[in-house]
């Protein structure tokens, strides 16, 4: 029997009617053998024959990358003239802050009478090889970085995992870094370019917290972060562990070696109230601060969940080294732990991914992180992201009323019901400060977890997995492309990463032989255009983000496929697969929606006016969900117009979403992407959730499983009786 469904979806929408990649290896040394002999001359053999470069050149010549800029592929090199060179190798020299303990004297250039007398090559000679290699590789990057896509505030990625340079457009120059300009720009070579500069980069290698107490602009955060002891928490480069999985060589499906990080960095992200910023809030120095904080946070127990379930007493004292007093709990919700330069921390279209770029249909990309304040979201939103020739804005908790909701077909809604609540703080984009472990970012606003933002995250919470596996932005690999990872790899093919089994925080594998791979940028059907997998036998459990108290409907993406898989999901309040429970019977990837009467799906047909409205609800009872319309293969995105309604034609928005435009839409078994409701239950602030996948198939050579994101879903949300959920 048909179920009628489209009454009820008529009467929801009344207000609507009325008005490929390559792969990589493990190994640093570029492949000799792609040595160029065409008369076209590389970037080493540019640089060879360039005098004003040659101090530069001989600094890449006590490492392997004037071998590598020898050799095929696309690179930029960001050069730097001599006398620009032996400017900077003194300041080293000179460093004030080596103290021979925590960093070697004269950063360990060989100590020598008159070394600011001396030519610049004698400078160069006296070099240590490591600090020879970590300035080539600031600046070197495995992209095309082009004077020509400079627009506003940008970053070019370099081989130095990580961190980026600051670029910028100032009286006519362009800058790279505060005290470095391009002098001749765009230099073609037959591997790529390179931009000749007046001095060298500086890099910043200074710890986050000791850069911010430098700015006198944020004295007062900067002293509120030290009275807190959080300071200290912000000390750590990297990781202990050295990782070895690299030794055993990994390939991909097809033999093709794979880069493996063998080193695990650690950073983090400050958003920091200026001193004007506090001013314009009545706060002149850090006692006054102090006052506002009691204000703030005094009676945060009555929206913050996790106090309650931890019989937690918040204190206004004067012990600010207290994780629960309320300076210390404003502090900490400012810091995440990934460090990410401004036009990173969302998914915007740069330069370097404009060919992967797969945002769709005027979607306005939010993404969640969580804070160093126990168990908290901190939301940034980026509004006109395909904008000609403007930066995308960034919001801090912006609060769209019904965000997720909506009155129309398939559209983002009507403005009518969803009035701004909060526009967000705004986050300067003018203030990109990297350090040796972070990002500083100034916020042009005050920043805190308070009711209204508890409030605003009354929505689809939707968690890509490159946002909550943080070690993929600490290490370069979230939003690295194709080039970039083949150059990580010694030249070799980039399409994906392999890791190994502990090298997450967030992810326990319970079966040694878990394979576990990241897709980075490029044409897949996937939320920012890469996703994360588990391959083969994986028995995988991730640490899902905290959400506010509240009943929640949990959903995973997935592509129904050949090799997807029969898995079991489990959920637990730990990581101990005793305490897991099992969540539903058995769920088979490999089904064909097509052929399998079980999900309710109904290919979206335009002469019938259907839509997937109807099929989207019967699946959804059953407990699928086609994929979002917000993201497509990168090679349909070309609409980026929101999707509208109009009264004389409701289906309009509809129409649009045919043809195979979006991940929603696009057709074929193997081709489309679907959402799986894992469960629908209690989720409680204070409270870790496990989410466990496990492979059931023994002969499981070449079965994949795609974590791309999860989505939290109020359950309001879901069973709205006026709205519904947006295809976005």
């Amino acid at each position: 029997m048909k179920i009628n469904i489209k009454s009820k979806t008529l009467s929801l929408f009344a207000v609507a009617m009325l008005g490929t990649p390559m792969v990589v290896s493990c190994v640093d040394e570029p492949d000799a053998s792609n040595l160029y002999t065409a008369l076209d001359l590389t970037i080493e053999q540019t640089l060879e024959n360039d005098e004003d470069l040659s101090a530069f050149n001989a600094i890449l010549k006590k490492t392997i990358y004037a071998n590598t800029l020898s050799t095929w592929g696309k690179y930029s090199c960001f050069a730097p003239v001599n006398e620009g060179v032996s400017l900077y190798l003194d300041s080293l020299y000179n460093d004030k802050s080596c103290d021979g303990i925590v960093k070697p004297l004269h950063n360990g250039i060989k100590e020598v009478p008159n070394f600011e007398s001396l030519d610049v090559m004698e400078k160069v000679e006296l070099m240590p090889k490591e600090l020879c290699v970590d300035l080539a590789k600031y600046h070197l990057s495995g992209d095309e970085c082009s004077m020509a896509d400079v627009s506003g505030q940008t970053t070019w990625n370099t081989m130095l995992l990580g961190r980026y340079v600051n670029v910028h457009i100032d009286n006519g120059k362009t800058w790279l870094g505060p005290d470095s300009y391009i002098i001749e720009g765009d230099v073609s070579c037959s591997n790529g370019l390179i931009q000749k500069l007046s001095g060298m980069i500086r890099r910043e290698d200074r710890l986050i917290a000791e850069q911010l107490a430098t700015d006198e602009n944020f004295s007062i955060f900067s002293e509120a972060l030290k009275a807190t002891g959080i300071d200290q928490e912000l000390t750590v480069e990297k990781k202990d562990t050295v990782f070895s999985l690299a030794e055993s060589k990994p390939t991909d499906r097809d033999g093709n070696a794979l880069y493996c990080p063998t080193e695990c960095k650690v950073a983090f992200t400050i958003f920091a109230e200026s001193d004007d910023v506090f001013a314009q809030a009545g706060i002149t120095d850090f006692q006054s601060l102090v006052e506002k904080c009691k204000e703030w946070y005094g009676g945060s127990a009555a929206w913050y969940n996790y106090l309650n379930e931890k019989n937690i007493q918040v204190s206004t004292g004067d012990d600010y080294t207290n994780e629960w007093n309320v300076l210390h709990m404003f502090v900490a919700y400012h810091i995440l732990r990934a460090g990410m330069p401004v036009d990173q921390i969302v998914y915007e279209k740069t330069n370097s991914n404009q060919s992967v770029w797969n945002v769709s249909f005027g979607y306005e990309p939010q993404e969640y992180f969580e804070t160093m304040l126990p168990n908290t979201l901190l939301k940034v939103w980026a509004t006109n992201p395909n904008s000609q020739g403007k930066e995308p804005k960034l919001w801090i908790n912006r609060y769209r009323q019904n965000n997720t909701l909506t009155d129309e077909y398939g559209t983002l809604g009507s403005d009518a019901t969803h009035p701004i609540i909060f526009p967000g703080v705004q986050i300067d984009r003018t203030y990109n400060k990297g350090t040796l472990n972070g990002y500083i970012h100034k916020i042009n606003g005050i920043l805190k977890y308070d009711q209204q933002t508890v409030a605003s995250f009354y929505e689809r919470i939707r968690l890509d997995s490159s946002t909550f596996l943080y070690e993929l932005i600490n290490n370069g690999i979230r939003n690295a492309t194709a080039s970039q990872v083949s150059n990580m790899n010694g030249g070799g093919d980039g399409n994906r990463v392999a890791f190994d089994v502990n090298y997450f925080d967030n992810i326990v594998c319970y079966n040694p032989n878990t394979v576990l791979r990241f897709n980075v940028l490029g044409a897949w059907r996937a939320h920012n255009s890469d996703q994360f997998q588990g391959w083969d036998t994986y028995d995988i459990a991730f640490k899902l983000p905290h959400v506010p108290t509240g009943e929640y409907e949990l959903r995973i993406i997935y592509p129904p496929m050949i090799r997807g898989g029969m898995m079991q999901f489990y959920l637990g309040e730990s990581s101990d697969q005793a305490e897991m429970v099992a969540q539903g019977t058995p769920f088979d990837a490999q089904l064909n929606p097509y052929e399998n009467a079980s999900f309710g799906f109904i290919d979206v047909d335009p002469d019938n006016e259907e839509f997937g409205i109807e099929s989207d609800q019967v699946m959804h009872v059953r407990g699928y969900m086609r994929a979002p319309a917000s993201f497509s293969r990168a090679t349909y995105n070309t609409n980026t117009n929101k999707l509208t309604v109009t009264a004389d034609d409701p289906y309009a928005a509809c129409r649009q979403m045919t043809g195979g435009t979006s991940c929603r839409t696009e057709s074929g078994y193997g081709t489309m992407m679907l959402r799986r409701v894992v469960c629908t239950q209690q989720f409680k602030q204070g409270t870790d959730y496990w989410l466990r996948i496990k492979n059931l198939i023994t002969n499981a050579a070449n079965l994949g499983w795609s974590f791309d994101f999860v989505e939290l879903v109020p359950t309001g949300i879901v069973n709205s009786q006026t709205m519904m959920e947006d295809w976005y």
